[in-house]
């Protein structure tokens, strides 16, 4: 019986070493590949999410053997023990080709007096480069109503290589990570789009649609990115292109049933307006060769497309500000039609480009913008899931 019981002693040791080996595996520390957000004002930072609470950090240089250290302080405290992880790099250069990998540290004990490690991830070098100030040439992909339908972003993304788009940044214009329901479904859509593009390398937008607004997730989804000036909506330069990102919010009056009297978009709508104001009088803005405009509702066209819906206070408050701006085209989406509407077509004052829309379970629909500025030309086009060009303009 001794010896029994001995055997069972050591055979329960061994389980609880291979179940502590397991914890501090590195394989399970990591959650998501890292994903580039906000290359802004000479900076850029570099989300991931880890599946156990972890000190995480980035090395960074412009080799693999010269590292700098980035990490999250607040108040002179790293910012430690959690799962979700922005760090930001700054003082950058424009053109310069940078490398950096992500650390993780598994915390197994955070006491006020005592901190214990577990297994460390380090990932593989990744690159990056930054637009020069200077740049005139750029390339971005647009995406939007996919609904989480990763089939249809692998076959538009075959597209892409197939013509053999290259590309320096990447849009989703809303409703792509639709309904979120929890963590793990916004995690697990986020990761399978970043994957496609290679957000490890190039950074990627992501921008609200009404969908990301619903489910009981929707509004933790937005600390899983950072946000150009810090909201779901802002401007940025690509060289000598201005884009300005606006959220239309829902697609249904305040006070609509559905909304529990929890939402006020009148109130959002209105600070958005603010910020137009003055983003149109600022030296980016005017010293452009190029502005951009995108969101996800159209302003011009919605009606248009949906006869029965009659709701549009978007165009309603920003209408006569954004009129009497030199806009080359605005990027739109929702309808789930891909449509292009010259200047004047519709009583828009600018280009209004559409993209198409798709379900969860089909392709039929969907579409991906390709937005090429060349020196003073810029060329959109739109294609579907099998190549074709749906739309195509220059400007």
């Amino acid at each position: 019986m001794r010896q029994l019981t001995i055997l069972l002693s050591l055979l329960l040791s061994l389980f609880c070493f291979a179940v502590k080996a397991q914890t501090d595996s590195t394989t399970i520390i990591l959650r998501s590949t890292p994903y580039l957000q906000n290359p802004t004002d000479g900076g850029i930072t570099i989300c991931w999410q880890t599946s156990l609470p972890s000190y995480s950090y980035v090395e960074w240089g412009v080799d693999t053997l010269s590292l700098s250290m980035a990490r999250t302080l607040i108040a002179g405290q790293s910012v430690a023990n959690n799962t979700t992880n922005k760090i930001r790099i700054n003082g950058l250069q424009g053109g310069t080709k940078y490398y950096y990998r992500i650390v993780s540290r598994h915390i197994r004990t955070y006491q006020a007096y005592k901190k214990e490690f577990g297994g460390t991830y380090t990932s593989p070098f990744y690159s990056f480069t930054l637009p020069s100030d200077s740049q005139s040439n750029f390339d971005a992909l647009i995406f939007n109503d996919l609904h989480q339908n990763t089939t249809a972003m692998e076959a538009l993304m075959e597209v892409v290589r197939s013509r053999n788009i290259k590309y320096n940044i990447v849009f989703f214009n809303g409703d792509c990570i639709d309904d979120p329901v929890d963590e793990d479904q916004a995690i697990t859509t986020m990761h399978s789009l970043n994957s496609v593009v290679g957000s490890t390398s190039t950074p990627v937008i992501y921008m609200r649609g009404n969908h990301e607004i619903r489910n009981a997730y929707s509004v933790e989804l937005t600390k899983l990115f950072d946000y150009v000036g810090g909201q779901s909506y802002g401007a940025m330069s690509i060289g000598d292109t201005r884009i300005v990102m606006l959220d239309c919010g829902e697609d249904k009056p305040d006070d609509h049933w559905v909304y529990y009297g929890m939402n006020d978009f009148t109130g959002f709508r209105a600070e958005q307006l603010a910020f137009l104001k003055l983003e149109h009088k600022s030296k980016n803005f005017i010293n452009a060769k190029k502005r951009i405009l995108i969101h996800h509702i159209p302003l011009w066209g919605l009606i248009e497309d949906e006869p029965n819906n009659n709701f549009n206070p978007c165009l309603e408050l920003w209408g006569d500000e954004l009129s009497k701006q030199p806009y080359d085209i605005s990027i739109n989406a929702h309808t789930h039609r891909a449509k292009l509407y010259k200047k004047g077509e519709i009583k828009n004052p600018f280009p209004i480009a559409i993209g198409g829309g798709c379900g969860r379970s089909k392709m039929d629909g969907s579409s991906v913008i390709h937005l090429s500025k060349r020196n003073n030309n810029l060329s959109v086009c739109c294609y579907n899931h099998k190549g074709d060009v749906l739309w195509q303009t220059n400007l």
